[in-house]
């Protein structure tokens, strides 16, 4: 799908995969999410899950000028080529039951990807093999708020201890990597990742929900890849053109550091991301009636 002209400040890769965005959300790293996109070039993208966070629009609306310009970012893709797809995740689930006319965007509860190499991965959110979403809605959603209300608090604490020269503290991320581990035990989620592997004869799976980058073999040599989040961390799956599979943090890459344009800046949608944001609103207005 690339032309001759490439562009040396752009990674060029076969596949990225990135999950739990939780666009919505005053907690949400949009710009860093920008970056990315505006620094690769693939020629797939996987969205798996929790992209918006319809949980937290419903309470308060939020979508700030840089959120237009990720959709930008999604459309202007599509257009030069790169396929789309989105698995929802609990925190979108509405979009599980949109149906859409053939376009950039393709919208199913789970993919198969075939790597380069003829490995074959299941890509879904996860929120599958969770027990708590399964059985305790509820306790879910109270976990949100509760999740919310403490990163409010990190955010503050940490401000004051920028200012006094101390380093930074991240409750928010200790409780809730603790609390999602102890849910996995519970649930049995990584035999249930086995199990559903088993089950579809593929060699791995890659998923988000948990919020705990993980790149490891599980069972008898299946590759579990959970993609982490852009919350309290920058973490995607990165296929190179040459099938390498890589998880990375991009905070930690030089590309991090470039400037993604003025975030305050209200840029009107082109008319792709216009259809972009049509299917993904008109999903949660049908949810809603």
């Amino acid at each position: 799908m690339f032309g001759t002209q490439l562009d040396p400040r752009k990674h060029y890769i076969r596949a990225l995969f990135i999950s739990d965005l939780h666009l919505g959300s005053r907690f949400a790293r949009a710009g860093e999410v920008l970056r990315l996109l505006q620094t690769h070039e693939p020629e797939m993208l996987y969205l798996v899950g929790d992209i918006l966070d319809a949980r937290v629009l419903q309470r308060h609306w939020y979508w700030p000028p840089i959120y237009n310009a990720i959709l930008n970012r999604l459309a202007e893709l599509a257009t030069s080529g790169t396929q789309i797809f989105y698995a929802p995740g609990n925190h979108d689930t509405f979009l599980r039951d949109v149906h859409l006319k053939p376009g950039p965007l393709e919208i199913q509860d789970s993919f198969m990807h075939e790597c380069l190499d003829g490995q074959r991965l299941s890509v879904l959110h996860g929120d599958q093999f969770d027990d708590v979403e399964s059985h305790a809605k509820w306790l879910s959603h109270a976990g949100s708020l509760a999740y919310e209300s403490l990163i409010a608090a990190d955010r503050g604490v940490n401000r004051v201890l920028t200012k006094a020269r101390i380093p930074n503290v991240r409750f928010s991320r200790f409780l809730k990597q603790s609390t999602k581990k102890i849910v996995q035990h519970i649930s049995g989620f990584e035999q249930k990742l086995v199990d559903h592997v088993t089950e579809l004869e593929c060699d791995g799976l890659i998923c988000g929900h948990v919020h705990l980058p993980t790149q490891q073999m599980i069972g008898d040599g299946l590759l579990y890849v959970n993609l982490g989040d852009w919350i309290e961390n920058t973490t995607a799956l990165v296929e190179g053109l040459d099938g390498r599979l890589e998880l990375i943090d991009f905070e930690a890459l030089p590309s991090s550091a470039l400037s993604a344009g003025n975030e305050r800046e209200s840029l009107p949608l082109s008319p792709t991301a216009a259809q972009l944001a049509s299917d993904f609103f008109a999903g949660w207005l049908g949810a809603a009636a």
